[in-house]
């Protein structure tokens, strides 16, 4: 369903959230960062998945704040997007994420939260892995590794899937991010998959190592934002 969320100026913002059918004031939860082509079908079906496993979905609409922003689901083009992906900078990301999780937690008051995303999205998800402890406190990524976090300062537990043959995020990256850490993380590439392989809508899908990847993603995340 889509909802409306409340900037700190004021201003409405749209967001898709998806529920458990089981609702505590502990239900676990999550910020799902958009991908590259908005909250299209694709992060909605993909928001009420993880509302199946028991935790509670909001991802907010970063393209909104943009007159003439293309829809993901009339358009597939990958340029067509791009110029709207680059205005999108950590602050504005920020205002538009930061109410996600105040609503969140305005629905459930002992909620721990964890932010994800996809592609792009699973970049802004690794960003907000230091400096975000009051907000977050796990992190899940499917190829998605942001350059601009020193791995050393990473405060909270991240999980992350990487296919082998995706040529943008190199495998010797991922290896040197990971062996900096300091928090609990769970990091697997994937051999035969590319970029994108957990888009079913795409040519990159590989159902194997998709369904692994949630497998490891949400035994990841129920773990570390149960409590205690």
């Amino acid at each position: 369903m889509w909802i409306e969320l409340t900037r700190d100026d004021g201003s409405a913002l749209r967001a898709y959230s998806a529920l458990p059918t089981d609702l505590e004031p502990t239900t676990p939860s999550v910020v799902l960062m958009m991908h590259l082509w908005g909250v299209d079908a694709d992060m909605q079906e993909t928001a009420h998945r993880f509302a199946a496993e028991g935790l509670a979905i909001v991802v907010p609409d970063l393209y909104a704040r943009f007159e003439g922003a293309p829809d993901g689901d009339a358009i597939s083009e990958h340029e067509k997007f791009v110029p709207f992906a680059k205005q999108l900078t950590a602050e504005t990301i920020d205002r538009d994420t930061r109410p996600a999780v105040a609503w969140l937690r305005e629905h459930y008051a002992n909620t721990k939260t964890a932010v994800a995303g996809f592609c792009m999205g699973g970049t802004m998800a690794t960003f907000r892995t230091a400096g975000y402890s009051d907000l977050y406190s796990a992190c899940a990524t499917w190829y998605g590794l942001s350059t601009d976090v020193d791995p050393a300062k990473v405060e909270i537990p991240i999980v992350a899937s990487f296919g082998a043959e995706d040529t943008g995020i190199p495998s010797d990256r991922i290896d040197a991010f990971r062996a900096k850490l300091t928090v609990p993380n769970d990091f697997k590439i994937y051999p035969n998959a590319g970029h994108a392989f957990f888009d079913q809508t795409r040519k990159s899908y590989e159902p194997n190592a998709a369904e692994d990847s949630w497998k490891r993603t949400m035994a990841f995340l129920h773990e570390h934002l149960k409590h205690d």
